[in-house]
């Protein structure tokens, strides 16, 4: 957000890194590998891109090269500043059940080495062989369900950029808020590329340049293909979830690229308001949840304690 601040007053891109390399020193080191990719001619997207994740070097690159790069990043000056407060803000969320977790974290292990012990004592040996199953038989349903969701994820990863989007996009409460960053993504920088003066066919081009595992590189090359075999743009729309259907609208009016442009720009800062606010409520639901989860916790934990004792006093009344 400096540093579009600086590049708006009209500070050139090496006076505005060597201002924020003075005022910074946290960030001297990666500052200076900045500087140091810019002397050796790379552009500026290439020599920051190991400090970014895919889709904010994407952002830059675009801007760099077909729109405003000061916008920009101000625009990404705004959403990571949000994006920074929201983590700060579930941290904070967590801090008190995560103490608690803990707190019942350790008095399972005291349970477990002092109180079970005995409750195991007073029952007979085929009670406590019952007991024992049982204990072996959660872990097994524990072990086959970790050992699942991490067969799962390897799948996942090696499936292509569009199939791993679409997969999340369908995620119960999670789905909604990634379909929304998504929009406001993919609309924000085809904005960018429209004011600039190119047209769908020139967008699928350079989109093509990029990393093949990107999910731009793959929409890009898909709605290229469609095109070719005389498919409308539409259809390519309405097929994917985390485009948005607006699309359409906006596309048969029939105004002229940078106008259109304009109108993607207004758009997506109505999907990034929308998408703050989906991400504030799924914050919201964190911590009860969490404490719905210390809850059941310590419901099972009376369960192991008291039912050994009630099988006990069970067998002295018999």
């Amino acid at each position: 957000m400096l540093l579009a601040d600086l590049l708006a007053v009209g500070f050139s891109l090496g006076e505005a890194l060597t201002f924020i390399k003075v005022v910074i020193p946290a960030k001297k080191h990666q500052i200076e590998q900045i500087i140091s990719g810019l002397e050796r001619g790379d552009s500026f997207s290439k020599a920051i891109k190991p400090f970014l994740n895919e889709d904010i070097f994407y952002q830059i690159l675009i801007s760099e090269k077909h729109g405003d790069l000061s916008e920009s990043l101000q625009s990404l000056g705004i959403y990571l500043t949000a994006k920074q407060k929201q983590q700060t803000k579930l941290l904070q969320l967590l801090e008190y059940p995560a103490l608690l977790l803990i707190f019942l974290g350790a008095l399972m292990v005291g349970m477990k080495a002092y109180i079970f012990p005995e409750l195991n004592m007073w029952n007979a040996a085929t009670q406590v062989h019952a007991i024992k199953g049982s204990t072996i038989f959660i872990f097994l349903v524990l072990g086959i369900l970790i050992g699942s969701l991490i067969v799962y994820m390897k799948r996942f990863l090696k499936k292509p950029a569009v199939k791993r989007v679409e997969l999340v996009c369908h995620v119960p409460i999670v789905g909604n808020v990634y379909r929304t960053y998504c929009h406001y993504y993919l609309s924000l920088n085809l904005a960018m590329l429209l004011k600039s003066g190119l047209g769908i066919k020139s967008i699928c081009a350079m989109l093509a340049n990029f990393s093949s595992t990107s999910l731009l590189f793959q929409i890009g090359t898909a709605l290229e293909k469609q095109l070719a075999e005389g498919g409308k743009t539409s259809t390519f729309v309405n097929r994917y979830p985390f485009i948005p259907q607006e699309l359409n609208v906006l596309l048969n009016k029939g105004n002229t690229g940078e106008a259109l442009g304009r109108e993607l720009v207004m758009f997506s800062k109505i999907k990034y308001q929308k998408l703050t606010k989906q991400i504030e409520r799924l914050i919201g639901l964190v911590q009860p949840l969490m404490f719905l989860l210390i809850g059941l916790i310590i419901v099972f934990m009376y369960l192991s304690m008291l039912l050994p004792m009630y099988h006990s006093m069970e067998g002295v009344y018999k």
